[in-house]
């Protein structure tokens, strides 16, 4: 299977500073194909910063994103493609895409294996810290969303309180009848009191700043872009920040924009699912028993998790 990354821009830069290699096709800007052992695809940006996904109707965008689509389909010969920033949260977890007829292929988030990926960097953080989470206060900041919502289902039971931190509070209590432990939910940015915080939200700008952590503070930063800002690491420097969601790639594997060696966890998912030629959506909520099969596949073909990073720069330990 051929696969296709859709995505945005990081930022509110100039679309037409497009990276060396990369082209514009119809308004839309396209890497150069990817290979990974012979498994290709490449990666297609709409033209629209994260701030602009916020402010437009959401009718607007999901028409940008299914225009990337059909053209991943009827040009790239795409099978499979993998949502991802805030093309998931605006189709609805990929749901809405796959109700789309003209489109063919199959859709899939990446959130299963970053979600594995996340829980992950959170235990390793953990360790090389020289804690226990048993001992520990967890918050999840965007926490009904589809990687917080697996995430908090995964952590939640393996700390001693936690708290869930979300918008709406109809979707919060859907959330609590889910899980198990100890834990409270709040619409609050209640952080202040937590040793360990993931944030998966899809806000388009820095959500956190430095008075919402207490003295060092786990941070694994899901978020794209990060709700975590690099001058903020600067003020605190006791605070520990995590990329969440990257994996080591296999040797001579790199993706434009990532660091080197490293690769976002959604893309790999979708890699393994065209290597593995799976004929399936994977959209909407998690399935925690497919969350564990992207373990077992990355583990089959050399994704993992390895040395932890801070804006792609390796932690010292």
């Amino acid at each position: 299977m051929k696969f296709t990354i859709i995505g945005h821009l990081i930022n509110d830069q100039n679309p037409d500073q497009i990276p060396e290699g990369w082209t514009l096709n119809e308004d839309l800007m396209i890497t150069p194909e990817l290979n990974f052992n012979g498994t290709k695809g490449c990666g297609i940006s709409i033209l629209l910063s994260p701030k602009q996904m916020m402010q437009m109707p959401q009718e607007d965008i999901r028409q940008q994103i299914l225009n990337a689509c059909m053209y991943a389909q009827n040009h790239l010969d795409a099978e499979v493609i993998q949502l991802g920033g805030l093309t998931t949260s605006v189709t609805s977890g990929g749901v809405w895409l796959t109700e789309q007829e003209e489109f063919q292929g199959f859709v899939n988030h990446g959130d299963s294996y970053t979600a594995a990926v996340t829980c992950q960097t959170v235990m390793k953080a953990l360790e090389q810290s020289r804690k226990q989470s048993s001992d520990m206060v967890l918050a999840v900041v965007g926490a009904y969303g589809v990687i917080g919502e697996a995430v908090s289902k995964i952590l939640v039971p393996k700390f001693k309180h936690s708290i869930l931190i979300g918008r709406r509070s109809e979707k919060l209590e859907e959330l609590s009848s889910n899980l198990d432990g100890d834990f409270h939910t709040t619409r609050d940015l209640e952080t202040k009191d937590a040793d360990v915080i993931v944030t998966a939200t899809s806000h388009p700008t820095a959500l956190l700043n430095s008075s919402h952590f207490k003295e060092n503070a786990i941070v694994v930063d899901v978020s794209q872009p990060p709700n975590l800002s690099y001058d903020v690491c600067i003020q605190r420097p006791d605070i520990l920040r995590v990329d969440g969601g990257f994996v080591d790639s296999p040797t001579g594997f790199n993706v434009p924009l990532m660091p080197p060696g490293k690769i976002f966890a959604c893309i790999a998912e979708v890699i393994m699912q065209a290597m593995e030629n799976e004929k399936k959506n994977h959209v909407g909520s998690i399935d925690l028993s497919h969350l564990h099969k992207t373990e077992e596949l990355a583990r089959k073909h050399g994704f993992e998790l390895n040395d932890l990073t801070n804006f792609g720069k390796t932690i010292k330990t």
